[in-house]
């Protein structure tokens, strides 16, 4: 007689393949929650730290505007807008030559970049293992350097 086979191992593998394909997906969904909750704190601490920046720009606003209707604001104004003075009151006018500083800050960059430009002529020629040596053992000296040349 023949044997049939039996239909019973099939039905368990198949249960058991269905379960653990459950099981995964479950997974897979706490794990995409987890990840949108990370994200969504990171958000909240992001507007958070906006929300303080904004909160100190109103604060440093309504400070301006308690300057701005002071006393001390429309005496100045009116002095150096509307040329107003008070009795008893001396104008004095300062000039200053900006063209002098303008050139001393020109010859002073031309200067720096020119010292630079030497400290790194001097760092390409010398061989990597000076480099080396340099900032293992004398890095004290390399400032000295920069400021020589």
């Amino acid at each position: 007689m023949p044997q049939t086979p039996d239909i019973e191992p099939i039905s368990k593998q198949l249960t058991i393949v269905v379960g653990l394909t459950v099981v995964g997906f479950m997974a897979f969904g706490l794990a995409l929650s987890f990840y949108r909750n990370i994200l969504f704190e990171e958000t909240l601490k992001t507007i958070e730290q906006q929300n303080g920046q904004i909160t100190k720009e109103i604060e440093q606003g309504y400070r301006d505007l308690e300057y701005f209707r002071s006393e001390q604001f429309r005496d100045k104004f009116a002095k150096e807008n509307l040329g107003k003075v008070q009795t008893g009151e001396k104008v004095l006018i300062v000039t200053q030559k900006g063209t002098a500083a303008f050139l001393e800050t020109e010859n002073d960059a031309a200067d720096a970049e020119r010292k630079e430009a030497a400290y790194l002529e001097l760092l390409r020629q010398m061989p990597v293992i000076e480099h080396w040596k340099l900032y293992l053992f004398h890095r004290d000296n390399i400032e000295a350097m920069k400021k020589a040349l």
